[in-house]
């Protein structure tokens, strides 16, 4: 059935939707980089042109925005939520001409939704879906949270990926451990992956390559009234399919 084949897949049941309708093309593993992105021209051009301006970490609006960072990226990665479980049912009743119909508002949405935050498409899909699996506590060790001044009303939360905490010996003995779960045989894989691991973080300490790496960008915006809203990459995927 659809809806185990979703759950399946991951958590977020949402990605794991467009993961299906789609195909994995936009979904992407978390040791995977790849070059398959939708067109990004306007990403591109935006990025080239545009110098980024960040707020301060003192500025209530940044301060607002790191706050809920986390809580909003994860809102909709629980399986079981009552929205979920309605979303599951109705991709039961999904007919061929709806799914491309579904397909067209994909693409004009994650094409508007990167082109706003000023990101590629490919790393967005791919680092979205790890994210909101990761724990909190995990985010907060591993991300550095920036705000960038979009223009207007609109800022991107920006998630900068930590390569010293990312390549730790913790998660390099984690990561092996499993590793050796599953090829028994390769006795060296432990030691293997610690040394690349650590091959990693000196680097970084040399100045070899920089500590911090943009992974992805969600958009925020300012209300009339003030207020903050954040403005959920699918949401009109999931307008369409609860209409």
């Amino acid at each position: 059935m659809l809806v185990s084949l979703i759950r399946r897949e991951i958590c977020a049941i949402f990605i794991a939707l467009l993961y299906i309708l789609f195909g994995s093309e936009y979904c992407f593993p978390q040791s995977q980089k790849t070059e398959k992105t939708m067109d990004t021209t306007i990403n591109n051009i935006q990025t080239k042109n545009v110098a980024p301006v960040y707020l301060n970490k003192n500025d209530p609006i940044f301060i607002t925005i790191k706050e809920r960072a986390v809580t909003d990226l994860k809102q909709r990665s629980d399986p079981e939520s009552t929205e979920n479980k309605l979303i599951a049912t109705k991709i039961e009743t999904l007919t061929k001409e709806k799914q491309t119909q579904l397909e067209a508002l994909f693409v004009k949405s994650i094409n508007d939704y990167t082109a706003q935050t000023r990101f590629e498409i490919g790393e967005f899909m791919r680092h979205f879906s790890e994210l909101q699996e990761k724990d909190p506590k995990d985010i907060a060790e591993e991300y550095d949270i920036r705000v960038q001044i979009l223009g207007g009303d609109k800022y991107a939360a920006e998630y900068w990926e930590d390569g010293i905490a990312v390549n730790s010996e913790e998660h390099a003995l984690a990561w092996a451990q499993e590793l050796a779960k599953r090829s028994p045989d390769n006795k060296g894989i432990v030691k293997e992956v610690k040394k690349t691991y650590e091959d990693a973080r000196n680097s970084i300490n040399a100045g070899k390559q920089e500590r911090y790496t943009k992974v992805m960008a969600l958009l925020y915006v300012q209300e009339k009234d003030g207020s903050i809203t954040f403005r959920y990459p699918y949401q009109a995927l999931i307008d369409a399919i609860l209409k």
